[in-house]
């Protein structure tokens, strides 16, 4: 009878409990509603709905956290993410959405503190670890962001082989590692890290590191252009934030994600799901036809590409990608066209431009023998590259074909000047110090020829092009040439 009281007591217990976490408040509408896209605030209705229907229901108020945070409502979404963490205390991603949330509308210390709790919940979780050690290393909070990072590589160490998220912690070290002085232990840590990853960004910071432990000739042979942004860090959790996007431009984010990171079977899904509702937006279809771009299937992407076409015939990047699907497609006369036409509705189109000047040069067949080019194709193909670096053009390859041409045709003054600034800059291809070279041999310059093909091999020492051309040069002058 005594256990029978007992179970009823415990019984009315929680259910007293369930009642008093119940009283959460309202779940918060939007603050601004004509901020929102109006799928985005239909979706929001909708959830408010259900949570007035069962207002206990924490994964009711964490979904509705989700789409105030994906959709641009982090003030909103820190109300709905509480409420959810109130209901359910033990639900690790409520709290970790929490955090993400306190953090967008910069209270760094609740997001600090979401993000503990999210760690007791989920200790194996890496991100809960490195996410908020950055968030402490902008605020110059050092030796506790190291101490998150460390963290995260420990759960690393205690596993068989790298974590997806490797270079997050990797980083996170390495920063708070210069930032307190020890640079020379920063080294380490990113040599490790470039066997993992392939990005300027380490690069950027295995260079300061060097210079700053005074090793300046192993940082100069580091490239570093393009640095600025750090390479994304993985985290499944932070799909689910992916996948609650509404409205077009949120739904074309999420695409544009998962076409990036290849995940091309859920990236179908999501443009079959958009474009049911927007069947005829341009950006839509473009993005289906990367998808297929991406899974080989050239005649539907060159079939998606003619379809926009049709919808708006004055769509200049429509044009230009339909150019590439039929380049790679090997129909280059239509290729031409369509090029043609992207630089005739945006005459400032750089990449039309190269477009053209590279079928130009595919369909007067100047991609073979160099010595058998008549001149007059040669000057007919340097029409469009010329008015594309009159625009101005920002990769290096593409300046080094533009000189590589440039020297076939004769205009080797203007090739040496081309050529000459692409090997100033620090993301040059060896190919540039060849052509570069050759220009000054047939410009009768044999001693600059020499100079730029050492020169070439000093910053690409295994590089065979570049290998081969200083051999040449050594046996052509009985091996004077080092």
């Amino acid at each position: 009878m005594r256990r029978t009281a007992s179970v009823l007591l415990g019984a009315l217990l929680l259910a007293g409990c369930d009642r008093g976490h119940s009283d959460v408040g309202p779940p918060p509408g939007p603050i601004h509603a004509g901020a929102f896209d109006g799928e985005v605030i239909k979706s929001i209705q909708d959830q408010i709905a259900l949570i007035s229907a069962q207002p206990a229901r924490a994964d009711l108020r964490r979904t509705l956290g989700l789409l105030y945070l994906a959709n641009g409502g982090p003030e909103e979404a820190t109300t709905a993410l509480r409420q959810a963490t109130q209901l359910d205390p033990r639900d690790a991603t409520a709290w970790c959405f929490l955090g993400v949330a306190s953090e967008e509308t910069g209270d760094v210390d609740a997001a600090i503190q979401a993000f503990s709790e999210a760690r007791a919940l989920a200790p194996e979780h890496a991100p809960l670890y490195w996410r908020p050690g950055f968030w402490l290393l902008d605020e110059g909070r050092v030796s506790e962001a190291y101490d998150l990072f460390e963290g995260a590589a420990a759960l690393e160490r205690g596993s068989s082989r790298p974590a997806p998220d490797a270079a997050a912690h990797r980083i996170g070290r390495a920063r708070c590692l210069l930032e307190l002085d020890r640079a020379a232990e920063a080294i380490p840590i990113l040599e490790e890290l470039n066997t993992l990853v392939e990005h300027f960004y380490v690069d950027y910071l295995l260079a300061q590191s060097y210079r700053r432990a005074g090793r300046a000739a192993d940082a100069a042979r580091l490239r570093t252009a393009g640095a600025s942004e750090p390479p994304s860090f993985p985290d499944p959790w932070m799909d689910l934030r992916s996948r609650a996007k509404r409205g077009l431009e949120g739904r074309l984010s999420y695409i544009e994600e998962l076409l990036a990171t290849g995940r091309l079977d859920e990236a179908t899904t999501a443009i079959a799901s958009a474009r049911a509702t927007w069947p005829e937006n341009i950006v839509l279809l473009h993005r289906l036809a990367d998808l297929h771009r991406g899974r080989g299937k050239v005649d539907a992407w060159v079939r998606v590409l003619k379809q926009a076409s049709r919808l708006d015939p004055q769509d200049a990047p429509t044009h230009y990608n339909l150019a590439i699907a039929l380049t790679n497609a090997r129909d280059l006369q239509n290729a031409l066209t369509h090029a043609h036409r992207a630089a005739d509705i945006k005459p400032d189109f750089v990449e039309a431009w190269l477009q053209i000047g590279r079928l130009e040069i595919l369909l007067r067949r100047l991609d073979g023998e160099e010595e058998a080019a008549d001149p007059n194709d040669l000057a007919a193909a340097l029409v469009p590259l010329d008015r594309a670096f009159e625009i101005g053009v920002p990769k290096a390859a593409d300046h080094v074909m533009y000189g590589h041409m440039l020297m076939r045709a004769g205009r080797l003054d203007d090739a040496i000047a081309v050529l000459s600034k692409v090997t100033d800059r620090i993301d040059a291809p060896p190919t540039a110090w060849t052509v570069l070279s050759d220009a000054h041999r047939r410009n009768s310059n044999g001693r600059a020829a020499l100079e730029t093909a050492i020169s070439g091999i000093n910053r690409f020492p295994n590089d065979p092009g570049l290998q081969q051309l200083v051999e040449r040069y050594r046996q052509a002058t009985g091996g004077a040439a080092p």
